[in-house]
């Protein structure tokens, strides 16, 4: 279903991220810029991920959770060796 939400209930999106990459079908296609702010200030991190059956993940964190999923994201990118993954988000 394109454009489907699904919303599950996890502690941290570093926890999410963890999920969503135990399944090597899946590769980390955008991380959002290191220390990257909202015109509020607030810091915030997206991470873009894609299926090979083309389904789009997105996963987002916002202040001291931001840095930590930015430095989870980049470590598995980089394992990973994705040549795909584009920064900024």
């Amino acid at each position: 279903m394109k454009g489907r939400t699904i919303r599950l209930a996890y502690s941290s999106s570093t926890e999410v991220l963890g999920q969503l990459m135990r399944f090597k079908d899946k590769n980390i296609v955008k991380i959002s810029p290191k220390n990257y702010t909202l015109n509020n200030g607030v810091e915030c991190c997206c991470v873009g991920l894609k299926s090979n059956d083309g389904i789009d993940f997105s996963v987002q964190a916002y202040g001291k959770e931001a840095r930590q999923l930015h430095e989870q994201a980049t470590m598995m990118a980089t394992k990973s060796n994705n040549a795909s993954l584009t920064i900024p988000y």
